[in-house]
């Protein structure tokens, strides 16, 4: 393993300070002395107290005691007591000694009563000390233990403090004829708290959520995880919010999946308690909870995807200075690690659906192919929150020499990829049956790929710049911790290794520190998307079953449909005095996403572009309540599954079964009618469809009657270096009958010293019409041949209808 500064070594063993032995041994003792010391404070302090209620009502008497005796020579306060004591205990006083005797007697019972409270405040004092005597020896002993096992009591509480909120409000609406309460109302209080104020209050609970499930018997990451978090405060959590979502009705929906799911999770664990004579501070058994949460009457999950590269699919993301091993690289990494943290949190109720589509040296330009060909695997629904972590991969080299070689900077390439994507997955696929996902896009990038610290922002820059104008989320981890990595640029735990010894090294993955720590940003993130919507003023309902609703930018009130801003009288906002027609306001705005933003675009035509945009693609835009009101059914509830515009597709790694050369071979065997010499292979774990007998190895697929019109092909295939990859050349011909349509010769070597994914484009046109594609009912016959240099690896395929 490499090492990270010079004489440090990822392997090496954390070990504590003499001092910090010290300290952690003392701190029973101490908090013996200090609990003593502040029961003995309090009883002198109540000991004062008494006393100067008694000495404060003897004064009292005393003075009432020289009026009613016209004490006024001028005599002293002890005269004036002797007196009092003198004519009490002379025989037949008169009324006014008989006055004075009532006082005095008066004072020796309220100074009778004192000491009695006195002395029961003492022995209810010394009993609790004896108590809490007899506890320290217990709680010493158990302290290792609670560390060792991470305190999984303290999490629970946290957990039965959600489910138990929960369950009380979903009782109360369960006997009540009010609106609907939304999930907002249900698990958090009025009003709302932020995510910054929940994530500092329950920090135990963050730490033993983060325990990786492979680290189940002993939490060996104990140490390195608490350090973590020590450096990770909520405030830097709160820098690593840039944008918020400009619309919130995805949130708004997403709310309500969970919602429905943890309704009926939480009605199955009321029948399972009384079936089974549980009290509600009694667990549920986990496999229970596994029958419960794997009930096909359940209601769906929140589909949650993840598109990423080699970082985020956790290449040597098991190094630590714990240990020689970690989890592997995909168990590793933060979004399986995320998945893990936010069942911890919730008692093993699955709430959400994590899929991640994480491929080595792909960037966002892969993600605008594999999103606008639906190269989702099988068992990839359409997600409701989608993230973009290509940061790192954006800013590699690699994306570096692409720009150049489209005669961009890198600048310029990733404002263009960057707007591509956000658009095609802000543009819904399917009117009323695909509203755009939640889009949020992580900053990753925290790497050494450009030495100039300003060229290293460009990613980061480009990120705020599309996420303000188009109105979407973004998350940026490289902020949360920047100062400290560039405060120290030798350290490895929150970013990749730049230095083996003093050498100077460039650095492209992180390791466990960066995931473990990424979990917690992300997690941060969504927390905060919740609280940030939960805190917005709620809307009044037009039925009593209606779902509470909030008030956000992306909700549309008018009147009658006639526009008049909008305004309603609620949430504190008077009525209007309507006197006056007020001209000059805003016109309600367009729906949909604003035009391109390019340098032509100017504010004297942006409203104008906008608004024809959005009449052009009306159907698209239809709101939740249109598409219901059309018989569509609520996408909150389920999706359809994904259009499917390509009539063949695959990537390698990117399904369940397609990850080894069995898989690959059975994915292409029902089309494939001749092979020369090519087969699926795997080396240096990179796997692909490759010729094995050299030059003038060839294959062919065949798709008969095709089911939908072809207009491009696109091929994904691997470039790389060195001898055994010179010279690399693809003959690739399509044809339908005995019509050339595409031909193409596909070069697979550069000169740059690694290797890395490509998208190559064939457009399909017929040579004799000189029309685009062919029509459905047509045959489709595509042919490979190696016809230069000894190998090639082609990683995916998409042969669609666009």
């Amino acid at each position: 393993m490499r090492g990270g500064r010079e004489g440090d070594a990822p392997g090496r063993q954390i070990r504590s300070s003499t001092a910090a032995t010290h300290s952690s041994n003392s701190r029973p003792t101490q908090q013996r002395q200090r609990r003593s010391l502040s029961l003995r404070s309090l009883l002198i302090y109540i000991n004062v107290f008494l006393a100067g209620i008694f000495i404060t009502t003897l004064f009292s008497g005393i003075r009432l005691a020289n009026n009613n005796n016209n004490y006024h020579d001028g005599s002293s306060i002890e005269n004036g007591f002797r007196n009092i004591l003198d004519k009490s205990i002379s025989t037949g006083g008169s009324t006014k000694n008989n006055g004075n005797e009532k006082i005095i007697t008066a004072l020796e019972n309220d100074l009778q009563t004192e000491k009695e409270k006195t002395k029961n405040l003492e022995d209810t004092i010394a009993t609790l000390m004896r108590q809490q005597q007899q506890g320290i020896a217990a709680t010493a002993n158990s302290v290792k233990q609670t560390e060792s096992s991470s305190s999984s009591s303290s999490i629970n509480s946290f957990q039965l403090q959600l489910l138990q909120s929960y369950n009380k409000q979903y009782n109360q609406n369960h006997n009540s004829n009010t609106q609907t309460q939304d999930l907002c109302s249900i698990i958090l209080p009025k009003p709302t708290p932020t995510a910054l104020s929940l994530w500092s209050h329950h920090i135990p609970n963050i730490l033993n959520a983060t325990k990786h499930w492979s680290d189940r018997e002993k939490f060996q990451y104990h140490d390195f995880t608490a350090l973590l978090l020590h450096f990770l405060t909520p405030d830097r959590l709160q820098r690593s919010v840039k944008t918020l979502p400009l619309d919130w009705t995805p949130v708004e929906r997403n709310l309500n999946v969970i919602q429905r799911r943890l309704q009926f999770l939480q009605t199955e664990m009321d029948q399972y308690r009384q079936s089974n004579n549980l009290q509600p501070h009694e667990e549920i058994p986990m496999d229970a909870i596994k029958e419960m949460n794997e009930d096909p009457k359940a209601p769906r999950k929140l589909n949650l995807l993840i598109m990423g590269g080699s970082v985020t699919m956790g290449v040597v993301g098991h190094i630590n200075p714990v240990t020689d091993k970690g989890p592997n690289r995909r168990d590793g990494a933060w979004p399986a690690r995320i998945d893990h943290f936010l069942r911890n949190l919730f008692h093993g109720m699955e709430l959400i659906n994590l899929q991640s589509m994480t491929l080595g040296g792909t960037n966002t330009e892969s993600a605008i192919t594999m999103w606008d060909y639906s190269l989702l695997a099988g068992d990839i629904p359409y997600p409701d929150i989608l993230i973009n972590a290509y940061a790192t991969n954006d800013m590699h080299w690699n994306s570096m020499q692409d720009a150049i070689a489209r005669n961009q900077t890198l600048e310029q390439s990733l404002y263009k990829l960057s707007q591509e994507f956000i658009r095609q997955v802000m543009t819904p696929k399917k009117s009323c049956r695909h509203s755009p996902p939640l889009l949020l896009y992580f900053d990753d990038y925290l790497g050494n790929e450009q030495n100039e610290v300003l060229t290293t922002l460009a990613s980061s820059q480009t990120i705020n710049l599309m996420s303000s104008y188009y109105g979407i989320g973004s998350i940026s981890y490289a902020d949360a911790v920047r100062d400290i990595v560039y405060g120290d640029t030798k350290e490895w735990w929150l970013s990749s290794q730049w230095y083996q010894g003093n050498e100077y090294i460039r650095g492209v993955h992180p390791h466990m520190g960066t995931h473990i720590a990424m979990t917690w940003v992300v997690a941060f993130n969504l927390f905060n998307l919740v609280t940030t919507y939960c805190s917005l003023p709620e809307i009044e309902a037009e039925s009593a079953t209606d779902t509470i609703r909030r008030l956000h930018a992306g909700y549309e009130r008018n009147s009658n449909g006639e526009w008049d801003y909008g305004y309603q009288p609620i949430n504190g906002l008077p009525h209007l005095d309507a006197t006056k027609k007020l001209v000059g306001g805003p016109r309600q705005k367009p729906r949909g996403i604003p035009p391109p933003l390019t340098r032509d675009l100017s504010l004297e035509h942006i409203s104008d572009n906008w608004r024809k945009d959005s009449a052009e693609n009306a159907p698209l835009w239809k709101t939740i309540q249109e598409c219901i009101a059309e018989g569509h059914f609520d996408d909150a509830i389920d999706h359809d599954s994904l259009p499917k515009p390509c009539l063949f597709s695959w990537v390698v790694n990117m399904e369940r079964f397609l990850d080894t050369p069995k898989g690959l071979n059975n994915k292409l065997k029902p089309y494939l009618t001749s092979n020369d010499g090519w087969s699926a292979a795997k080396d240096n774990n990179k796997l692909g469809w490759v010729p094995t007998s050299g030059l003038g190895s060839k294959f062919t697929l065949e798709f008969k009657k095709v089911a939908q019109p072809v207009h491009m092909m696109t091929w994904m295939i691997m470039r790389s270096y060195g001898e055994k990859w010179e010279g690399s050349r693809l003959k690739v011909e399509a044809w339908s009958g005995e019509k050339l349509l595409a031909s193409d010769e596909i070069v697979g070597f550069h000169n740059k010293k690694t290797s890395e994914t490509y998208n190559i484009k064939m457009k399909v046109i017929d040579p004799e019409s000189a029309s685009p594609g062919i029509p459905p009912g047509s045959d489709l016959k595509v042919t490979f041949e190696l016809v230069g240099g000894t190998t090639f690896k082609i990683s995916g395929m998409a042969i669609c209808d666009h």
